[in-house]
């Protein structure tokens, strides 16, 4: 179907076209980046003949996973198959919902859960009546939680009053979701690695459905997504990643910059295709930048033309 590769340029073709091994789409801005994964996802349904509902493709914000599934499927409709479903393309916690409702009863809850949003969590932790400030005990168990670090971790952990009293406070919050059958934004994610890592069988059988996985943004993936996709691909390597190292601006959430800067010592066997051809800026601007961006610290090393 050549309307896939309408428009784009070599980088851009080859990204798409590499679909056997670990890819890392080293992507600048304003290099197309959202049209080649899009393109990607087009050309392994409609020219490979992959099973859509063997494709899996994260972002990190609904807009952006809005974005790209109308590219896609804008891209699909030309084709002369006729699209039976969608192939799944959402944020990462949106699959983690959708994983938990079929799956969180391996934990010995129950499958009619409710999400709770910020709001919510805070509203629970003001309940337990502590000194701290609620804003400072909901982030502290966030971080627990994105760290594989469970109430007694964190009391075991505590050396100072004010994070024995977290680690309290986060003891009880959990209690209180478990009870009321609740889960919290992060838990999506970490009870879903949970459930992944302690049942071997069904990490395989979710790691065999989804053979061709696509991630948004690598640059913004913290320990526990990047741990979880290491549980996806346990079976195999079709991983393609798009990303830019000099745009890693989330550290402060947990965001590891080490994850798309080790992505070839993780997998081994991976291209890496950079994505150089900025359609967005100016020479003089691009100039500017590129001369700039030299000085960042841990990058992998591109230059925006």
């Amino acid at each position: 179907m050549q309307a896939i590769f309408d428009g784009l340029n070599e980088a851009q073709c080859e990204a798409v076209k590499e679909i056997t091994r670990p890819v890392l789409i080293l992507a600048g801005a304003g290099s197309g980046k959202t049209r080649t994964i899009t393109s990607r996802l087009a050309y392994l349904i409609a020219e490979v003949g992959v099973d859509p509902a063997s494709t899996l493709t994260l972002t990190f914000t609904n807009k952006a996973a809005t974005e790209m599934r109308e590219r896609a499927l804008a891209l699909l409709s030309q084709s002369e198959k006729p699209l039976v479903y969608p192939p799944l393309l959402c944020t990462f916690h949106k699959f983690g919902l959708l994983f938990l409702k079929f799956h969180i009863e391996k934990l010995g809850r129950k499958s009619n859960f409710v999400v709770i949003d910020m709001d919510d969590k805070k509203r629970i932790l003001k309940n337990f009546g502590s000194e701290l400030p609620v804003a400072l005990v909901s982030s502290e168990i966030s971080r627990y939680k994105n760290s594989f670090i469970t109430p007694s971790d964190a009391w075991a952990q505590a050396e100072q009053k004010n994070y024995r009293l977290i680690a309290k406070m986060y003891e009880q919050y959990e209690n209180y979701l478990i009870q009321n059958n609740l889960v919290d934004f992060d838990d999506l994610l970490a009870l879903t690695y949970r459930i992944l890592d302690e049942d071997t069988a069904l990490c395989d059988a979710t790691s065999n459905r989804y053979q061709y996985i696509m991630i948004d943004e690598y640059q913004d993936t913290n320990d526990l997504q990047y741990r979880l996709l290491a549980k996806l691909c346990k079976n195999h390597e079709n991983i393609c990643v798009v990303g830019d190292d000099d745009q890693s601006i989330y550290g402060w959430r947990g965001a590891n910059i080490r994850n798309i800067l080790d992505f070839a010592e993780n997998f081994p066997n991976a291209r890496i295709v950079k994505l150089e051809k900025n359609y967005r800026s100016t020479k003089q601007i691009l100039k500017v930048a590129n001369s700039l961006i030299e000085y960042n610290r841990g990058r992998m090393g591109k230059v925006l033309e």
